[in-house]
């Protein structure tokens, strides 16, 4: 997975998390298992249910298009989930 790069610090693993992953294909994982649209909308508003105020971390390839993930993020808001965070990879220090 090609992450985009950012200088802000990571919040991966942060407490009631989701972790939602799109590879350079589109395909989605929920907490690292391939999800449907129709799958990831059950799960997630189960999830929204049993966990209070959890927060969806989004790790999207770099590759995928901007569609795609707007789609997701519709996916997650419908499902009750307001919280999303979106991952990214550390920059490398310049020399």
């Amino acid at each position: 997975l090609d992450l985009p790069r950012s200088n802000v610090a990571s919040v991966a693993n942060a407490p009631a998390a989701v972790m939602l992953t799109v590879d350079k294909s589109g395909q989605a994982f929920l907490n690292d298992k391939p999800v449907t649209l129709a799958e990831l909308a059950q799960q997630l508003a189960q999830l929204a249910v049993a966990a209070p105020d959890p927060e969806l971390q989004l790790r999207a390839d770099t590759a995928v298009p901007y569609g795609r993930v707007v789609a997701l993020m519709g996916v997650a808001q419908k499902a009750g989930l307001g919280r999303i965070g979106f991952v990214a990879e550390p920059e490398q220090p310049t020399r």
